[in-house]
């Protein structure tokens, strides 16, 4: 997912905007998901959550809608991803040797 985000980002604004038109020409994604995506981001925003809480969000949700075997490569993601922000106590050694 991360890899998709990182190519999306480098687009032109005008090539995502396509993107979108045909994803909804194509009823995979409608006016309402976006909206509505769109509004929990700006509660999300409203509410004070950071931007390393939407990271966070994104890892796990990331690791629900994943393949059950990329399940442990994911989780050690997040934890790498949460001893970087500071948010645990550990090493990276520790987490990478975690069956």
């Amino acid at each position: 997912m991360e890899e998709i985000l990182k190519v999306l980002k480098a687009l032109p604004k005008e090539y995502l905007q396509v993107i979108i038109l045909e994803l909804m020409k194509d009823q995979t994604i409608s006016y309402e998901d976006i909206t509505e995506a769109y509004v929990e981001y700006l509660d999300m925003l409203r509410k004070g959550q950071s931007e390393a809480y939407r990271e966070l969000q994104n890892k796990i949700m990331t690791m629900w809608y994943g393949k059950k075997q990329d399940h442990d490569k994911n989780l050690k993601d997040i934890m790498h991803y949460l001893l970087d922000e500071g948010r645990i106590n550990t090493t990276h050694e520790a987490i990478d040797k975690y069956k």
